[in-house]
């Protein structure tokens, strides 16, 4: 049991940073962070037998921690991921980051969840198909569609006719 709690430390001092502050953006409403942090390495602790079928120890872990969010919201009959409320910017750059705001709100939780996955956490497809338990063509598609829909909220949003390109 040691050597498990070992490999559970070396989990926690390598990858708790990172799903810390996933666990608030995405399921800051349900409990608290720190709390849905303890009961993801909980969870790793009993699950440690399933790690070396995994395709990264960081995407198992994510997946876990998406599970205990999940179940959290569940139990407080929220919304997952909803749309963090714009902070007070400079007026010029203000327009354009609301705007990109309301149309990050407006994808669907699904195509959020992808867009996060990959943009502030960094996973890679892979990796984000066994936190989604999906497969890695459905990564693709929910992107794809996050992206394309993002961008057209934006030039909607904007007034402009031409959607983000980048």
């Amino acid at each position: 049991m040691d050597e498990a709690i070992q490999q559970v430390e070396a989990l926690y001092s390598a990858h708790g940073p990172a799903l810390l502050g996933y666990l608030r953006r995405s399921f800051g409403g349900a409990d608290p962070a720190e709390d849905l942090l303890h009961e993801t390495f909980v969870q790793a602790l009993r699950r440690l037998d399933r790690l070396n079928e995994a395709a990264s120890a960081r995407a198992w872990l994510f997946g876990i921690a998406r599970r205990v969010g999940l179940a959290a919201l569940r139990r407080r009959r929220m919304e997952p991921l909803a749309a963090e409320p714009a902070a007070a910017e400079p007026e010029e750059a203000d327009r354009r980051l609301d705007a990109m705001r309301r149309a990050i709100g407006r994808l669907p939780a699904l195509h959020r969840e992808a867009l996060e996955l990959r943009l502030v956490e960094g996973l890679s497809y892979e990796e984000m198909a066994a936190v989604l338990d999906v497969p890695v063509g459905t990564v693709r598609s929910r992107l794809h569609h996050a992206v394309r829909t993002f961008s057209r909220h934006v030039a909607d949003d904007e007034g402009a006719g031409e959607p983000l390109r980048g």
